[in-house]
């Protein structure tokens, strides 16, 4: 499972009493990289505001170039026999670093006698996100605005890519002095076993310690995805039912990296056999080899870490801190690292680096390079 981080306890915890309170501020930003928890508490924030079936006073737009004078007439309009009005702003790019675009941006910057700021390409195009970074202040009482961001690009293997929210940007801080930016990283272990266990103590269903450690296992952190795999086990337990290990070794849907983690596992065990099996199931489900080559060599590197601190005599809370991971992940990771020693793991990590660079420099088939290299992973 990939390395969790406590959420932003005190925005969401301001977020949930302004919901529970029904008093709003003027403008509010959710995003981060639990997708799961922006749209809930984007579905929540709507439903408090505008109450359900009101579209007379709600506006959502979704396009990444936005109309921002259409925009601005939306949020000065007051609301139609309501308290409030709300617009909601999903996954404009406004706050990345550099936004640069136009959309009426320049046009409003001058009426309220603002220099447009050049564009960092060297264009005189105003840049919108301080046009409305200025806005911001004079948002009526009676409107909310909700801006909504997906979370930060990730490339092949889960290396980050680009940055949804700048937090040193003007936009970001014009709505740390409005109203409220929250962010929602993916919840620790112990809270995601106790959301799951939440959704199965409704149903009465019962499960094993051991038994939603295999779930989460095959699963990931990913919420939305644990939250569609718990209704199968839902829909199969039924009311009052058991899960057993078997039932979700059956009706899970794993994730790649799980598949990775397990491969790796034979590997450690000397079950070449079993790793190569476990590579064509990926293969016959058109998983990219250049995918699996990254993932491999990720958990690689993660178990060389871990060696590393074991070989130091470091404990397993060290393991814990270095890889941003409950104790469970950390307590399987050094499972698995003790099949290997420092030195194989490090020239395996070498191996992953050399056949990416010979696949792509077209001097060996990346799938024939993978089956070499998982052949080469031996334990010693």
């Amino acid at each position: 499972m990939a390395g969790t981080k406590k959420p932003d306890a005190s925005g969401m915890k301001a977020l949930q009493e302004d919901i529970r309170l029904k008093k709003f501020r003027r403008v509010y930003l959710l995003y981060g990289e639990e997708e799961y928890l922006v749209q809930q508490y984007r579905r929540e924030l709507i439903r408090a505001v505008c109450g359900d079936g009101d579209s007379m006073n709600l506006n959502i737009h979704r396009e990444d170039h936005l109309d921002w004078n259409t925009v601005q007439d939306e949020i000065l309009s007051l609301p139609f026999f309501a308290e409030y009005r709300m617009v909601v702003l999903d996954d404009t790019k406004l706050f990345r670093p550099g936004r640069k675009t136009g959309g009426g941006a320049g046009d409003f910057a001058e009426e309220n006698g603002a220099e447009p700021e050049p564009d960092s390409g060297g264009g005189s195009e105003a840049d919108l996100s301080a046009a409305v970074a200025q806005f911001l202040p004079g948002i009526p009482d009676s409107t909310v605005v909700l801006f909504t961001e997906h979370a930060d690009e990730k490339k092949p293997g889960g290396q980050k890519g680009k940055t949804a929210v700048d937090k040193r940007s003007r936009l970001f801080k014009a709505v740390g002095k409005c109203g409220l930016a929250v962010s929602f990283s993916t919840p620790d272990e112990p809270v995601l076993r106790k959301w799951v266990l939440a959704k199965l103590g409704a149903e009465k269903i019962r499960i094993t310690n051991e038994t939603l450690d295999t779930f989460l296992s095959m699963t990931g952190t990913d919420m939305s995805h644990i939250s569609t795999e718990t209704q199968k086990l839902i829909s199969c337990a039924g009311y009052g039912g058991i899960i057993r290990t078997e039932d979700v070794k059956e009706l899970t849907s794993e994730i790649l990296e799980s598949r990775i983690f397990r491969m790796l596992d034979l590997l450690s065990l000397g079950d070449r056999k079993g790793a190569l099996d476990l590579y064509d199931d990926l293969l016959q489900v058109k998983e990219p080899p250049v995918k699996i080559l990254i993932l491999i060599m990720r958990q690689f590197d993660q178990l060389m870490l871990v060696r590393s601190i074991m070989d130091d005599g470091g404990s397993i809370g060290r393991v814990m801190e270095e890889l941003g991971t409950g104790r469970w992940q950390a307590d399987k990771a050094m499972r698995q690292a003790a099949g290997f020693s420092l030195a194989s793991l490090r020239r395996m990590v070498e191996e992953c680096a050399r056949m990416q660079e010979r696949a792509q420099s077209g001097q060996i088939d990346m799938r024939l390079g993978l089956e070499l290299l998982i052949m080469k992973s031996a334990p010693g």
